[in-house]
């Protein structure tokens, strides 16, 4: 059939609107089209916009070339459900569960845990050091939840009463510095952010204490209602790619002091 001059120029037109559909459909790392992120609140991991793992999804998708359409805050529990149903592609700082392993492709990028924070005066070496002190002041967050080891030690000194609560994290840092009480817990995503917003940094020193404590690992999350197990996996290599290339690191480095990257990279993720 031969085309009228009207339908060779309405051709002209749509062909440079029509390829990309075409490049993106092909693209096996997003087969259903461009994404759509759901984020929450975390820490330095986002917050209004922001945050090492907008950095980390947005290179991820650089390099896979596939384009994001949509990036969006919920509450955590909502995020999670957005991926369920399939009406997000991609979460992250998203803890591994057998329930959420039902519904998602999980794959972690860093390794956190409870670290003892205590002033750089401070001599202790060990746990047992500290809990020789007589005077010792421990702080905790009223009904914070730490690794069952950590709960246990803390039940001990509200029993001999020395333990300090805090009604927030910024309570609970304020008192550390201020000399109100002379060690606390805390993860490097928390006591990070706020040490450097009060230009606190060289006050406290990062300890591990607890050798054995629970580690929980944060990973990104892909949709399994989006996602194949083969373009799950691409996206799997890719993150692995960055933690050996040294790209992960950089982008930690930018919100997280170089001792607690070295903490949540400890564990390696091949």
């Amino acid at each position: 059939m031969m085309r009228t001059p009207f339908l060779q120029r309405l051709a002209g037109w749509l062909t440079p609107l029509l390829l990309p559909l075409t490049a993106q459909a092909g693209n096996p790392a997003c087969p259903q089209g461009p994404l759509a992120i759901a984020y929450y609140d975390f820490g330095v991991a986002y917050h209004q916009g922001k945050g090492y793992d907008v950095d980390l999804v947005r290179e991820l998708a650089r390099r896979l070339d596939c384009p994001i359409r949509a990036e969006t805050d919920y509450p955590r529990i909502r995020a999670l459900k957005q991926l369920e149903l399939g009406l997000a592609d991609i979460g992250s700082s998203t803890l591994i569960t057998p329930e959420r392993q039902r519904y998602l492709w999980l794959y972690p990028y860093n390794h956190s845990k409870n670290m003892v924070l205590l002033p750089r005066a401070s001599r202790a070496d060990s746990l047992d050091d500290l809990l020789r002190s007589p005077s010792l002041r421990w702080g905790a967050i009223r009904g914070y939840r730490h690794s069952p080891a950590q709960d246990r030690l803390l039940n001990d000194l509200a029993q001999q009463h020395k333990l300090v609560i805090a009604e927030s994290e910024d309570d609970l840092y304020r008192m550390l510095v201020n000399g109100l009480v002379d060690v606390v817990l805390a993860h490097p995503i928390s006591y990070d952010p706020w040490f450097r917003a009060h230009h606190a940094e060289q006050l406290v020193n990062a300890r591990d204490f607890f050798p054995d404590g629970e580690t929980i690992a944060g990973s990104i999350a892909l949709s399994k209602a989006r996602f194949t197990p083969a373009a799950a996996e691409l996206w799997h290599q890719e993150l692995r790619k960055m933690y050996r290339d040294g790209a992960l690191r950089a982008i930690l480095r930018r919100y997280l002091s170089e001792a607690s990257v070295d903490q949540v990279l400890k564990q390696p993720l091949e």
